[in-house]
């Protein structure tokens, strides 16, 4: 469990935050193309379709961190990234791609979140459902969003163990 938003440095929570890539890369290290691909558990998402959610909503998060720097009090579009999945049919995805775009993203933005001057990370923004938020929470939950998404990982490698 993370520490609260105030309770991290923020050169602690770019870390964090960039290290959520090769969090994902170890989740899923050693599982075939099948285990991958495959649906153990009920009525969920395969390994590989939680892979592509979390790439496209590393876009979303990307954006939102940007518009917050960069924007007076943006109000930021909510997205449901639980709608993408059949629309983008993500079980015909490339894994390595979306890896990829995962740790570029990352990449990039934990760049650009080292130049930004401190009082940025005060800097506020309106998400319909959420309120007003800073930088430091759009941060924070890209960080949780990727650790929430890899205990669903976990439980299907180990419900593929189990089968």
């Amino acid at each position: 469990m993370l520490p609260r938003h105030e309770e991290f440095s923020i050169d602690e929570l770019i870390d964090a935050y960039q290290k959520g890539a090769s969090e994902i890369r170890e989740a899923i290290e050693g599982m075939t193309d099948e285990e991958i691909a495959a649906k153990p558990v009920d009525d969920m998402w395969s390994t590989l379709e939680v892979v592509c959610h979390l790439a496209d909503c590393e876009q979303f998060f990307a954006d939102r961190m940007k518009r917050t720097a960069a924007t007076d009090r943006p109000e930021l579009m909510e997205v449901d990234g639980y709608r993408y999945n059949d629309a983008m049919d993500y079980q015909h995805h490339d894994l390595e791609e979306e890896l990829l775009l995962i740790e570029a993203t990352r990449r990039q933005m934990a760049r650009t979140l080292r130049l930004l001057p401190r009082d940025a990370w005060n800097r506020v923004a309106t998400l319909s459902d959420l309120g007003t938020l800073t930088l430091r929470h759009l941060v924070l939950h890209a960080i949780n969003h990727v650790h929430h998404h890899l205990e669903y990982v976990k439980e299907k490698r180990q419900a593929l163990r189990r089968g």
